[in-house]
């Protein structure tokens, strides 16, 4: 059975489902996988599969060696409500516990469902200019090369080009968009991180990564398959983990088994988002996303460290569809809030060691895939521990961190990525 991985219609998946769920054939190879297995441990470039199942002879046997990601399974589906829930209700059964969450037909109201075609982004909406990327797929741990270009210009030229528009969405995308429920709280509000704006004519394959912030995708245009892996399901009661690099250097389109066995056993949360579906991804859960079709949608990310947990209770229970999400301010994952809470993470006994701040400094090259040899890494996280160090006591601690203004911190960012 070949996967069909370049959907072309919901018949295709549709039939996918139907072959690859309820086959007794395929059910029962699952069932004797179980049973034979036996357990091994490797390490991945990206990220750390422990001990995960193998029951096969050799890597070339499993059945998606060389196939794409996620080809084999095995699946299980996602939690799914019609609608949005309610405030509280999201984040306390799926923020929290960290649970995928489908929530079908709930981007329907948003008056983008109704206006976004090309006439009417080519009459209606004037951006600035903005990120286009030349190729669709994208592979791990290489920059995907780009180019700059107003909507207009992008909307005369997609359809007949390999052109992939990624970019944060400018005020004049996001008054077409009502902010998702579960995020129209006061106490979540100052959380957002930025809504980012995914426009393709279909094709379109991301590399195997994970996100820095929690997630809610709203599709409004084509269907978007997400293949998901929790990073806390164990295999054999071992956790799968990964490592500071967000982006892994598997080709989805071509999984060698050989080269990442541990892949074997990895069970796979598949979600198929369709428009006007909105789907929550928990920060850290590794996925890979293709697009089928014109394909339109919008991201937005929040971090959970900023929401005021003792006050989700008080929220309202509705949703109120006037409130655009050009309304609200976006820290961006580089901003010197987000940089506090990441250095407060760091604190750990009391201050912040020489080695995990080498490792966070190691961590913003690889976002930037800057390659910087691991001495001059810990030569600048030693001359960042002084600037940090607003008492002079050869010590970084948490009180040290919140005496930092903002301007203090963006002068620390500059100063590490110069």
């Amino acid at each position: 059975m070949e996967f069909p991985w370049n959907f072309h219609s919901s018949s295709a998946i549709s039939e996918y489902h139907r072959r690859h769920f309820t086959d007794p054939m395929i059910t029962l190879k699952r069932m004797e996988t179980k049973k034979n297995s036996m357990s091994t441990v490797f390490l991945l470039l990206g990220f750390v599969i422990c001990d995960a199942t193998t029951p096969y002879a050799s890597p070339s046997s499993h059945s998606g060696h060389l196939k794409p990601f996620g080809y084999s399974g095995p699946f299980r589906s996602a939690a799914e409500r019609e609608g949005f829930p309610a405030v509280a209700d999201f984040f306390e059964n799926y923020v929290f516990a960290k649970r995928p969450l489908l929530m079908k037909n709930a981007a329907k109201s948003h008056p983008a469902f109704q206006l976004w075609d090309d006439d009417y982004f080519r009459q209606k909406i004037v951006t600035p200019p903005m990120s286009v990327r030349t190729v669709k797929k994208q592979s791990g741990g290489v920059k995907t090369p780009a180019v700059s270009m107003k909507l207009d210009e992008f909307v005369s030229r997609y359809q007949a080009e390999e052109l992939y528009m990624v970019n944060q969405a400018p005020p004049s995308i996001l008054r077409d968009i009502a902010l998702p429920k579960p995020l129209q709280c006061d106490a979540v509000t100052p959380s957002l991180l930025e809504s980012k704006f995914w426009f393709s004519n279909g094709g379109t394959k991301s590399s195997v990564h994970i996100d820095e912030g929690e997630n809610i995708m709203c599709v409004y245009r084509g269907v978007k398959t997400f293949l998901l892996i929790d990073p806390q399901a164990a295999v054999n009661g071992t956790p799968v983990h990964h490592d500071a690099s967000l982006y892994h250097s598997i080709d989805p389109d071509r999984v060698d088994y050989h080269k990442y066995p541990t892949l074997v056993g990895v069970e796979y949360t598949r979600v198929d988002v369709a428009a006007g579906d909105c789907l929550y991804i928990p920060v850290d859960w590794i996925h890979q996303v293709s697009s089928v079709n014109r394909n339109i949608a919008l991201t937005f990310f929040f971090d959970l460290r900023m929401v005021d947990k003792d006050r989700i209770a008080n929220c309202p229970t509705d949703g109120d569809f006037s409130v655009t999400a050009d309304h609200f301010e976006y820290l961006g994952f580089d901003g010197p809030k987000v940089l506090r809470y990441n250095l407060l993470d760091l604190v750990k006994d009391g201050s912040i060691s020489l080695d995990d701040l080498a490792a966070f400094i190691a961590k913003l090259f690889a976002k930037i895939k800057k390659e910087v040899p691991s001495a001059g890494i810990t030569e600048l996280a030693t001359s960042a521990l002084k600037l940090l160090d607003k008492n002079g006591n050869q010590l970084v601690k948490k009180d040290d961190i919140l005496q930092l203004t903002d301007q203090e911190l963006t002068n620390f960012r500059l100063f590490v990525l110069s």
